[in-house]
């Protein structure tokens, strides 16, 4: 009876470990496109505005976003997001894919001092 008791303790433990989720504020963490490319928002549910982006490989090489006229704007490559000022929703846009390959880039946002990334996924 006590091992009963413990083993069910354990997996009580282990569960509530397992369905604890990062803090997302809402946002998809996975963003795919088709090979024709497109644009798409993708929204959060966060009281504070996103006050920096930028996009990555996920190598070390990153390129952070500019600010004109109260609208942070970055492309890397094949990908484009913006955001304006005060607002959390971030405006991505694909190009057409001619690779033939599947490929992949990490949109990165500060909200406070903690970031958020979206891997944004363009099939082949």
């Amino acid at each position: 009876m006590k091992r009963s008791i413990l083993i069910i303790a354990l997996m009580l433990v282990a569960l509530s470990f397992s369905s604890c989720e990062e803090d997302r504020w809402g946002y998809d963490n996975r963003v795919v496109f088709s090979a024709a490319g497109g644009d798409e928002d993708v929204d959060g549910d966060i009281d504070a505005p996103l006050h920096s982006l930028s996009i990555g490989n996920g190598e070390g090489d990153e390129k952070a976003a500019t600010e004109v006229a109260g609208v942070l704007t970055v492309t890397y490559d094949w990908l484009t997001a913006s955001v304006k000022e005060a607002d959390d929703e971030i405006h991505l846009v694909a190009q057409r894919n001619t690779t033939g390959k599947k490929r992949k880039l990490i949109v990165f946002g500060m909200v406070g001092n903690r970031v958020l990334d979206i891997t944004v996924v363009q099939n082949k």
